[in-house]
């Protein structure tokens, strides 16, 4: 039900190789994200054999009012669907996930019992995120005015537009939703009982200069089953690691991402 016209960075991204493998990924971005901020994970594990499919979330990649219009489950239920039409086609389905997407990631790799995942600074805890203080403020603020500046330090490796992620900028990183935040804080609580019940093989990733996800996210991982989950953490990585500042972050990450799904 988009209002406008999908943004070209975020529409969703499908690889498919020649020959269908047995094997696919399903790929989920973050909070107020989008599918190319992704595209150098999938265009890495297409060129590693893997079928790669990067959905987008609902009210994501168009504007803030379509974001407004939805919450924490349209982005379960969509990224679930997917999912399930990924398990009833492939063999072998793992998945990847960014921030909130690793979170959701974690959430249906328990449920369908998924082997294989890799989480990109997953947002089981977010810092500042007090879900006390925002049931509070979602009752007399519906959105805050923040500031929001572009970083050219950033690469991207999508198809886009040159205005892309300007637009993006003033639709959703400009503003704090507040019922979309309290849906954050929602996925970040069940993403942490789920792990409780979790029986895949994780493979995480946490960067020190991350201001948004504490490093201590991929201890916590690592901690819930040290004979099958790997933790690395970047000092230079920052929350962004599918597209980090640092090359050798990026180049590490992806050399890890592809040999932890292959093996």
């Amino acid at each position: 039900m988009d209002s406008v016209k999908i943004r070209r960075c975020a529409t969703p991204i499908v690889l498919k190789q020649t020959q269908k493998p047995e094997s696919a990924i399903l790929a989920i971005h973050g909070f107020a994200g989008y599918p190319g901020e992704l595209a150098l994970v999938a265009k890495t594990l297409f060129n590693g054999g893997f079928d790669i499919f990067v959905p987008r979330l609902p009210g994501h990649g168009t504007n803030g009012s379509d974001f407004e219009s939805t919450g924490n489950k349209e982005w379960l239920a969509s990224c679930e669907e997917h999912l399930l039409t990924l398990l009833e086609t492939y063999k072998n389905v793992s998945i990847v996930g960014h921030s909130m997407g690793g979170s959701l990631a974690l959430i249906l790799a328990t449920k369908y019992n998924i082997k294989k995942v890799v989480l990109f600074s997953p947002a089981l805890i977010v810092n500042q995120l007090n879900p006390l203080l925002i049931n509070i403020a979602s009752l007399f603020i519906k959105k805050k005015h923040i500031g929001w500046q572009a970083d050219p330090r950033y690469k991207f490796f999508d198809e886009r537009d040159a205005d892309d992620d300007q637009y993006l900028g003033l639709e959703y990183w400009s503003y704090l939703y507040m019922e979309q935040i309290k849906g954050l804080a929602k996925i970040s609580k069940e993403s942490l009982v789920a792990l409780k019940e979790n029986k895949s093989s994780i493979l995480v990733f946490t960067g020190t200069e991350d201001v948004r996800v504490p490093k201590k996210v991929g201890s916590i991982i690592y901690e819930h089953d040290k004979e099958n989950n790997k933790w690395i953490n970047f000092d230079k990585g920052t929350h962004l690691i599918p597209y980090d500042i640092e090359d050798e972050v990026r180049a590490q990450a992806m050399e890890e991402t592809v040999k932890w799904l292959k093996q």
